[in-house]
């Protein structure tokens, strides 16, 4: 239902290369929702165009005097936030690389990034990112179930560490190590104002671990050991999202890739009043725009956790741009017997499914020929030959 329901509520909101917030209300080119989105949206539709075009969109949104980006792309006069919004304008490149290999794009958005943190920093506020445009909403998170009560300038922070990051990654890629050095220098500064800020040395939470804070923190590796299994301890009390629409993903992949499988499982499969299974038993057809069906029924934003049936539950890993190499890393949960599902890539369809039996596991695996793969279970791994495309384990 997931999937379903979300590739329904993102085809509902393409539209002459913009990809909207919803189909009826505002009908805008969000770039929040369009960078929570972006990657899901690559990975399962042929999308490519549509994306290389929308980039422009928020290339040209950009203000060139003070390198604001802004929160819709076209722009139209709206809210949003200088974190999560704004940081589309190196999220969306990154991503637009790392599913095509097209450095040209790198190429052409790093300058955009770079003048885009500088406007950051001069709307910071002891290194903390507090403000946006004056008379506009300066959002963190959004659509928070309850209250939003994680704090604005921590979650703007996160993004401005993130978008950093991604920026580094892009040096390495283009060959900048003088730049990568002074923006290594820039996280530091940014990381030291939101560790002071917002950390509690004596419980190891950031912002008290609200709505989903402690992944926030430890996604960009900050914190200590308590900090993630008070997150786990959370969510394993009360299995159900309290988050808004970062932080929903942001939980969601944390507990994957920190090998809290099952509770990651149980999160997306929660019967819980905040869930996705809330939805479906309502009869949801799209994503409502808040787990309380507040406003609107169809907004894609909640559906980026979908990625992760293809990228954690399947484990279909793009370990080099482009799916050049491949890493088969399947997360087997106990209450999903068997799963099946692919991707299309421009190489050509992946593949894979399993079906737990009393002997064991069974898979089958599906690679297009030209890409080097490899199958990895339980830290077992192994090399899926080339000039073979068809797998049985």
């Amino acid at each position: 239902w997931i999937y379903q329901t979300c590739v329904r509520t993102q085809l509902d909101n393409m539209h002459s290369g913009i990809p909207s917030d919803c189909p009826h209300l505002e009908r805008l080119g969000y770039t929040g929702d369009g960078e929570l989105m972006c990657e899901t949206a690559m990975m399962l539709l042929d999308a490519k165009r549509f994306y290389r075009k929308w980039l422009e969109d928020i290339r040209d949104s950009q203000d060139t005097v003070s390198g604001h980006v802004q929160y819709t792309a076209p722009y139209f006069r709206c809210g949003g936030g200088p974190g999560g919004w704004g940081s589309a304008i190196i999220e969306v490149p990154y991503t637009y690389y790392k599913l095509y290999v097209d450095k040209s794009v790198l190429e052409e958005y790093l300058p955009h990034a770079l003048k885009y943190f500088d406007y950051l920093d001069s709307a910071s506020k002891d290194d903390l990112v507090v403000t946006d445009q004056p008379g506009l909403w300066c959002l963190g998170d959004w659509c928070t179930p309850e209250e939003i009560a994680i704090p604005q300038p921590f979650v703007n922070n996160y993004f401005y560490i993130k978008s950093l990051d991604r920026a580094m990654e892009v040096c390495d890629i283009l060959g900048k190590p003088e730049l990568k050095e002074s923006l290594a220098a820039r996280r530091k500064i940014k990381v030291d104002a939101l560790v002071k800020a917002y950390f509690d040395p004596a419980t190891g939470d950031f912002a008290g671990n609200i709505q989903g804070a402690n992944a926030f923190a430890v996604d960009r590796g900050l914190g200590d050991e308590r900090t993630l299994l008070n997150m786990v301890k959370h969510y394993e009390a009360e299995t159900l999202y309290d988050t808004g629409i970062f932080g929903t993903d942001i939980v969601t992949r944390v507990l994957f890739d920190k090998g809290y499988d099952r509770l990651a499982f149980e999160l997306l499969t929660s019967k819980g009043k905040y869930g996705f299974y809330h939805w479906m038993k309502a009869g949801c057809t799209t994503f409502p725009e808040y787990w309380t069906f507040k406003r609107s029924q169809n907004h894609p934003m909640f559906g980026a956790v979908t990625k992760y049936l293809f990228t954690r539950l399947l484990g279909i890993q793009n370990a080099a741009a482009g799916f050049e190499k491949v890493l088969i890393a399947p997360k087997l949960v106990e209450g999903m017997k068997k799963a099946s599902g692919f991707i299309t890539t421009e190489k050509g369809k992946i593949a894979v499914s399993y079906e737990k039996r009393e002997e064991g596991v069974s898979f089958r695996i599906e690679i297009p020929a030209g890409i080097m793969a490899s199958f990895c279970l339980e830290k077992t791994e192994m090399s899926l030959h080339t000039g073979e495309n068809s797998f049985e384990i």
